[in-house]
């Protein structure tokens, strides 16, 4: 019998809702601007700087650069924003964006009464995530529970994505356990359930409603695609652990 020796779990939208606090940095940049002078109706600003976010990416680091493009290329009811104002716009808007990542980041309710309980059962953890190392670690050290986590892997670090199994198999390696002692929590069907999968880990997937979230109706996959279990809240993964310690 394999009793669980090791959890992991994805970092965004997983541990706090990144998805919201992404849209909501984004909005205060936008109405920063603003206040500053720029002369466009607050819905319409808005709109476009979705528009870039979903065409570029959210880690694109350029979002209010190529708004102020548009308005000055495309948007002929707008006055020209000057080489000078377009920065300060720029500025105001970057400013906006980080303070409101800092004052509005907090963990999901049910995670930090999880992780103690996790180290009061002496099991292991470890976050693995994608991203550039130094946003992160920021995340994690402003959510105050790098303390509560044995192992923070992030996979620019490895130079590998987690789409593939290869850093779950050195997750495992890193701990000296078999993945049928291991329980992976994640979000994503494609860089947490089906990688984690190949490797005999134990799978939950993690219903936060973020962007990436299929619903109970919609999770109708199977094979390696499949997690093993669904939950909504991290205070389900103990009844699971309960169950796998007693096969």
């Amino acid at each position: 019998m394999s009793s669980i020796k090791l959890i992991g779990f994805d970092l965004d939208d997983c541990l706090f809702d990144s998805t919201g606090l992404s849209e909501r940095a984004r909005i205060k940049g936008i109405d920063a601007m603003i206040s500053l002078g720029l002369k466009i109706e607050r819905e319409k600003a808005i709109q476009i700087i979705k528009e870039i976010v979903n065409e570029y990416g959210s880690n694109f680091s350029k979002h209010y650069n190529y708004l102020i493009r548009r308005l000055n290329q495309m948007e002929s009811t707008i006055e020209h924003i000057s080489y000078t104002m377009r920065y300060k716009y720029i500025s105001a808007a970057v400013m906006a964006y980080h303070q409101e990542k800092v004052n509005s980041i907090q963990l999901y309710d049910d995670v930090y009464e999880c992780l103690v309980r996790l180290k009061d059962l002496s099991i292991k953890t470890a976050i693995i995530t994608d991203g550039i190392p130094i946003k992160q670690y920021e995340k994690i050290l402003r959510l105050k529970i790098d303390e509560l986590i044995d192992l923070i892997m992030i996979s620019d670090e490895f130079g590998i994505k987690k789409q593939n199994p290869e850093i779950y198999k050195y997750w495992l390696k890193k701990f000296g356990v078999k993945g049928q002692e291991a329980v992976y929590i994640g979000d994503r069907i494609d860089k947490d359930i089906a990688p984690a999968n190949m490797n005999q880990i134990h799978t939950v997937y993690l219903h936060r409603g973020g962007k990436y979230d299929l619903s109970h109706d919609n999770l109708k996959i199977r094979g390696y695609l499949k997690p093993d279990y669904e939950i909504s809240n991290l205070n389900e993964l103990f009844d699971i652990i309960d169950s796998i310690n007693r096969k």
